[in-house]
């Protein structure tokens, strides 16, 4: 016969197991990254889907005798060392119907160091309050690089020390390059901005320039035959792109004026949406059956 201490603490134990399994079966949680390869200092979006299986409406909130969130996330670099947050998360009360999901985005950028180069890996922490215990998803792994720098530019007054610098790389994956834009602060080196500005083709080194604004004009190459034109403005502002078929005998090319204005020459404007609508309706009179005569 078992001791009483023993038995205890073989109940105790059963009843922790119990209360794994009914918390699993009322909520299942998965974490997903917005991609696996991320450019330094872009935002790093992680995806928390929350499913209810409960058979009755959830609230989850942070617990109020507790100063820990209802939703935390565990980084981890390449080395193995723990991410310390860098500043508080706080997440208001979610509901979940009964049988229904939702999805939770969080930009892990400015809450954790995920801005240095390395492979990190992250797993998302739900707690249900009044005591219903937590549970931690799957693992996600994402990467960080610096990308090829291929272009910079400092615009501003240096005797204000307003002074900020454009720079271009690219990151190249298995699949396909993409040109990337930072903007940053020269006097506290801070990354006011990083996005990704679209595809190149790499054989083509992108071509820049500054107008009489600040404004950063960017020409590449974004598909055969097809060259990109993106404008950024001294704040971090992407002010749209605008499409370009090469003219007869001619590249399109970056024109300054005397006055300071950038133009495009030696272009024809191409709408990208125009072209495919144009595409679908060809391929959908290609589908007609053929007519036969007798």
């Amino acid at each position: 016969m078992l001791p009483t201490s023993r038995i205890r603490l073989l109940v105790f134990a059963l009843a922790v197991l119990s209360a794994g399994e009914s918390m699993e079966a009322q909520v299942k949680a998965s974490l997903s990254m917005s991609k696996k390869e991320y450019i330094a200092h872009e935002p790093v979006v992680a995806t928390v889907t929350l499913t209810n299986n409960a058979g009755r409406d959830l609230l989850i909130h942070t617990d109020s005798r507790t100063t820990l969130n209802w939703l935390d996330f565990e980084i981890k670099n390449s080395r193995g060392t723990a991410l310390s947050p860098l500043a508080a998360m706080n997440f208001g009360a979610v509901t979940i119907p009964a049988g229904r999901s939702i999805t939770k985005s969080v930009d892990l950028t400015g809450t954790f160091r995920v801005t240095e180069p390395g492979r990190f890996r992250c797993k998302a922490v739900v707690r249900l309050p009044g005591g219903g215990g937590q549970f931690v998803t799957n693992t996600a792994y994402f990467n960080v690089t610096r990308g090829r720098r291929v272009y910079s530019q400092r615009v501003g007054d240096p005797a204000s020390g307003n002074v900020r610098e454009y720079r271009l790389s690219i990151h190249n994956t298995s699949r396909k390059a993409s040109l990337y834009l930072h903007l940053i602060d020269i006097r506290t080196g801070r990354t006011m901005q990083a996005f990704r500005m679209g595809d190149v083709i790499t054989s083509k080194t992108p071509k820049a320039t500054v107008d009489r604004g600040n404004n950063l004009h960017v020409l590449f190459l974004t598909a055969p035959n097809i060259y990109a034109h993106g404008t950024v403005t001294p704040a971090g502002k992407h002010l749209g792109t605008k499409y370009y078929n090469p003219a007869p005998g001619r590249k399109p090319a970056l024109a300054t004026f005397t006055n300071g204005e950038v133009v495009i020459s030696g272009g024809i404007s191409y709408d990208p949406r125009e072209a495919a609508q144009s595409r679908a309706r060809l391929r959908k009179l290609s589908e007609r059956p053929r007519m036969t005569y007798r």
